[in-house]
């Protein structure tokens, strides 16, 4: 009887709704009873209820919070080896991973059902990238947003306004930042003074290395008196006998290599970019404290030295900061060189200095950006009885010019005072630059008139203390750029949804596709109301994905739709990966942000990024996958031949770097990621007290050994036999991304010297979750990309989260359906998947 009401009740469902839309369930599978009663209900039955855990009434349906949240414990209690104790019964392993994976799954489940958000888009405060990019919409100025506000979502986007809260103590971070970008904007009837400035390297270079050369010849002289005499070391300025043998060892290790370079011929006309005891030289071009902020143009007349090697082209390029070591800075870029010294040749690169960043700019041979590494590299050389490491590159000099200004006043500060110089500095016009900025500023939100004459109240007070009429407007404007409605794109008030008015539907396009507000083409189509005509808005689509802007939308949905984060979680071992320094993955990043970029504005599939005949490189990171033919900093997409390891995410160095902990490649993480982001099926997450395998430690066991091991424990088996075989298929790419047919295993000493090593041939074979079986790197990317359909939806649902500023629940099914249909008809173009998303009901309603 019971039967046939099941089978009634489901009926009246289907009939009452379509199948689409009943809601799934999670639902432990009843046959797993019998593990409760066999394992459990001694200890945890409604009567024991031993730590106040009752498991005999518990529901198999997650479908409500506080049965999840008992399942959960369920899990992690079975997970972590705690439950059931070791004195009592224990489930064959078999029976407990089929178990375990059973709940896993339906625990995962849950919590995408429980945590629908219903559809509903929060009202959220700009992120910390669209408060960047708006600040120089509205203002020109580059802004440092470091100390503002977190926009940590955790397994979601900066863009979800659940995570981008606001409170009173934030309102002096965004005021200090407003000020400090008027003071540039808002500037006086002169224009800054153009400078150029040219640096003799030589000159700073010789005076360092000569001036330590003598000091230290000095204190050895010094040394050797007192050894010759009966006095005290203190006589002769020295604390005890062991600072003596502290600069006579300092003397015998740093003065080859500082005669040695002032014995160069090219130190006479030009700096030599070498590694000392200190650290990395570098060649730094100091801005004058006057300086104003700007553009500038940055010369350098550079030659590769006879002697230095071909693979060591490259001349990095950065900023360095007032708590940089020796020889560190900030990367910018770096440039490959060809001129030699006899035949040097200029390069160029512009600056943006600001008026809170870094005034020095340096060269440097390109390397690990750590201290440590060049001494490292110097001790090597001083055991080899060199002087120093063989230098590269030789600098004749640097040149600043600028700032290079094509009109004066800026347009920022023409658009403020927009009378022009002649107009009449009274009430009246600051009132009209207040209440037209503040306009300007809110988007769509009309500024009230108590906020305008607040406003201007505040003006007033700055003018009675005698400030101009241009600094009395400074603290009104700082105001506005600190209230929310600027800070704000959803305005509250808003209690029942309705379609977005063409004001708003523009800024909601814009900030999809620039991280910041429509310009003045997309807003005047906005005031007409032409923007909610279909084909009106597929134009301005396209338009916005045309511009350089829409790069704020490639790097940073990519960046967090891809877990980029980790490219910076490890510092990467610089003994075992010396190639894989900051230029080479600040490129490997953009490899993937200008592919996807490449894919957009070529109109070419989604799929693309699961396998490709080509990538989108520039000249470093050519020569760091071995691809000749590739010139230039620029990248470019370039073709590739047959069975190359290259093409597709699974090709890139980012992606298996992120898979790895710096030193080795980590196959559970890269087969986790690939189930994540490739394949749209996620692994439950992982216990959080995983049986520690100490007992290998010490041995010399490959990546696939030491996980296999994790595979005799049961808590551990059911989720690492469906992970493991994808990392596995990857290990042929060592943990920065390149090729290799051995895995090089090392047990380092404290000093990080190797002691141990052994060589292992890579075993990259497998199979898929479904059984399908690959026997190597290219058979799993083609199972990989035989997966297409779920890549797209993984995908779509980002996009849907990313663009709607909530997260994927279960109402946005539908939309994800229509996204993916609409994609297909357009041969899975990339571009199309934001089309759908843009012409759908749901990104135009609030």
């Amino acid at each position: 009887m019971r039967t046939s009401n099941q089978l009634l009740i489901c009926l009246l469902l289907s009939i009452a709704a379509p199948l689409s839309a009943v809601r799934p369930q999670a639902l432990m599978p009843e046959r797993h009873r019998a593990f409760f009663e066999n394992y459990c209900l001694d200890c945890h039955d409604g009567e024991t209820r031993k730590g106040s855990v009752d498991l005999e009434s518990l529901p198999f349906d997650l479908g409500t919070l506080p049965a999840a949240e008992l399942w959960q414990k369920v899990l992690n209690s079975l997970n972590s080896g705690e439950m059931p104790p070791r004195k009592k019964t224990q489930p064959p392993a078999i029976e407990k991973a089929a178990f375990l994976e059973d709940l896993s799954k339906q625990v995962v489940v849950a919590r995408k059902l429980l945590g629908d958000s219903g559809g509903v888009i929060t009202m959220r405060r700009l992120n910390r990238r669209e408060y960047v990019h708006t600040m120089r919409e509205l203002l020109g100025v580059e802004v440092d947003a470091a100390n503002l506000p977190s926009d940590s979502n955790a397994g979601g986007f900066d863009t979800s306004g659940a995570s981008l809260f606001f409170s009173s103590d934030q309102f002096e971070q965004y005021l200090r930042i407003a000020r400090l970008a008027l003071d540039e904007v808002i500037v006086g009837d002169s224009r800054p003074k153009k400078i150029r400035i040219r640096t003799q390297s030589e000159i700073r270079a010789n005076q360092f290395v000569g001036s330590r050369h003598r000091r230290l010849k000095k204190s050895w002289d010094r040394a050797q008196q007192w050894r010759a005499s009966d006095k005290p070391p203190t006589a002769f300025g020295f604390i005890d006998a062991d600072r003596v043998k502290f600069e006579e060892g300092q003397y015998r290790d740093q003065t080859p290599g500082f005669a040695h370079y002032l014995s160069l011929p090219e130190t006479r006309t030009g700096i030599v970019l070498c590694k000392l005891q200190a650290g990395a030289i570098l060649d730094v071009a100091e801005f004058p404290a006057k300086a104003a902020p700007g553009r500038y143009r940055i010369r350098a007349r550079v030659g590769r030295l006879d002697s230095a090697n071909r693979d060591r082209a490259f001349l990095e390029y950065g900023t360095v900061g007032p708590q940089a070591q020796t020889g560190e800075m900030d990367v910018l870029g770096c440039r490959e060189i060809t001129g030699s010294v006899s035949e040097p040749q200029t390069i160029q690169v512009e600056f943006d200095l600001s008026s809170s960043g870094s005034r020095s700019f340096a060269l440097r041979e390109r390397q690990p950006n750590i201290r440590s590494a060049a001494r490292s590299d110097y001790r090597n050389a001083r055991q080899q009885k060199n002087p120093f490491p063989d230098p590269v590159f030789w600098v004749d000099w640097i040149e600043i010019e600028g700032p290079m200004i094509e009109d004066w006043p800026p347009v920022a500060h023409r658009e403020l005072f927009f009378k022009g110089p002649d107009a009449v500095n009274n009430d009246q016009y600051a009132r009209e630059i207040i209440a037209r900025f503040a306009k300007r500023a809110f988007r769509t939100k009309k500024p009230r008139a108590s906020f305008i004459a607040s406003l201007m109240a505040l003006y007033r007070t700055r003018l009675n203390l005698g400030e101009t009429f241009e600094e009395a407007l400074k603290e009104p404007l700082s105001v506005i750029l600190s209230a929310t409605g600027f800070l704000y794109l959803r305005e509250p008030g808003a209690d029942q949804s309705r379609n977005l008015k063409s004001e708003e539907l523009a800024v909601r396009l814009s900030y999809l596709l620039w991280s910041a507000p429509p310009d003045q083409r997309l807003r005047t189509l906005a005031k007409r109301g032409e923007l909610t005509d279909a084909k009106v808005l597929r134009g301005e689509t396209d338009r916005l994905l045309d511009s350089p802007k829409s790069w704020n939308f490639i790097s940073g949905f990519a960046h967090q739709w891809l877990d980029m984060e980790r490219l910076d979680f490890f510092q990467f071992n610089y003994r075992q990966y010396g190639e894989f320094d900051d230029s080479v993955k600040k490129a490997a990043r953009n490899e993937i942000y200008h592919t996807i970029d490449t894919i957009l504005r070529e109109r070419l599939r989604v799929t693309d990024l699961l396998a490709a005949d080509y990538v989108v490189i520039n000249d470093l990171l050519a020569d760091y996958y071995g691809i000749g033919g590739v010139a230039g900093e620029q990248f470019r997409r370039v073709s590739l031949p047959r069975r190359s390891a290259r093409g597709g995410l699974l090709g890139m160095a980012a992606v298996h770097a992120m898979g790895s902990d710096g030193e080795r490649t980590s196959p559970v993480e890269r087969g986790a990621w690939i189930l994540r982001k490739l394949l749209h099926d996620p692994p439950p997450p992982a216990p959080p007290n995983v049986p520690q395998l100490s007992r290998l430690d010490g041995q010399l066991l490959s990546a696939r050994a030491m996980q296999q091991a994790h595979m005799e424990e049961p808590q551990c088996a059911q989720c690492h036999r469906k992970i493991d075989p994808l990392g596995f298929g990857l290990e042929n790419f060592n943990a920065v991304g390149q090729w290799r047919t051995e895995e090089v295993i090392a047990i380092s000493d404290r000093r990080g010297r190797s002691v141990r090593r052994k060589s292992l041939p890579i075993e990259a074979g497998g199979a898929m979750s479904d059984g399908t079986g690959f026997k190597d790197f290219f058979e799993l990317r083609e199972q990989i990309a035989g997966h297409s359909a779920a890549f797209s939806r993984g995908f779509t649902e980002a996009l849907i989260e990313y663009g709607l500023g909530r997260p994927y629940g279960f109402s946005d099914q539908n939309l994800a359906d229509q996204i993916i249909r609409h994609a297909a008809s357009k041969q899975n173009q990339m571009r199309e998947y934001l089309h759908a998303l843009v012409q759908s009901p749901q990104f135009r309603i609030k």
